[in-house]
């Protein structure tokens, strides 16, 4: 089994140069490595982390939001196009941590196409709908709340929403909002009914106008940097 760094110049450079300039020291640990049933394990014993099939990174250099973003960016390499946007259950491993989800999940307003170990979904995105850390794209928690609602599994998105919840990143009540106000988009009406389940959160119309998001921090609204 033989491993190699893969080449860091130029990665995440697609996003931004300030992106690629912070990708640099994380491009040079990424490795390349075959899979077969050592790495497997090695991934099981947490020694590893796989970013896509084949591409690892060591877990401990998976310790911020910064750097779990730029990580799905080197992953990508060449393939990485400006209108990426990290999204769904990619993203809500950006904005807490754990385990990296297979496939990885992007967003793109442009168009799909097909890579391996990666899902991509053609969709709008609004200017307040994408947080950008790092020089990253990121769907916020509330649009990544809305998103594995409507369009991830119910056993992947359960633990996914709690876990945002428990942070502080999303509240059941706005992301229900948030809903009520996509009434004609398709799988809403599921959403709704899966929220409720998940959060406990009613299905019908909100009581109120949603509260604006307010991170642990204490900022409102997207962020720069994490």
């Amino acid at each position: 089994m033989i491993t190699s760094a893969a080449r860091p110049i130029g990665l995440c450079a697609a996003w931004s140069h300030h992106a690629a300039e912070l990708a640099l020291a994380l491009g040079g640990d990424l490795q390349r490595w075959e899979e077969t049933p050592t790495t497997a394990a090695m991934v099981g014993r947490g020694e590893l982390a796989r970013l896509r099939p084949g591409i690892f990174l060591p877990p401990d250099l998976l310790d911020s939001a910064v750097r779990r973003a730029l990580a799905v960016g080197c992953a990508l390499g060449e393939h990485l196009q400006p209108h990426h946007v990290i999204a769904g259950p990619t993203a809500a491993w950006v904005h807490l941590g754990g385990i990296p989800p297979a496939p990885l999940e992007l967003l793109s307003p442009s168009h799909r196409g097909v890579l391996a170990g990666v899902v991509q979904r053609h969709a709008r995105l609004a200017p307040g709908e994408i947080d950008t850390l790092g020089g990253a794209p990121v769907t916020t928690p509330r649009r990544t709340a809305v998103d594995l609602l409507r369009f991830s599994p119910e056993e992947t998105a359960r633990p996914l929403l709690r876990g945002l919840e428990r942070a502080g990143l999303v509240e059941a009540e706005e992301v229900r909002a948030h809903l009520h106000r996509l009434h004609r988009h398709p799988g809403v009406q599921a959403a709704r009914e899966r929220l409720a389940r998940i959060l406990g959160s009613g299905v019908g119309p909100p009581s109120s106008a949603p509260r604006p998001l307010v991170r642990p921090h204490g900022r409102a609204g997207p962020v720069s940097s994490r």
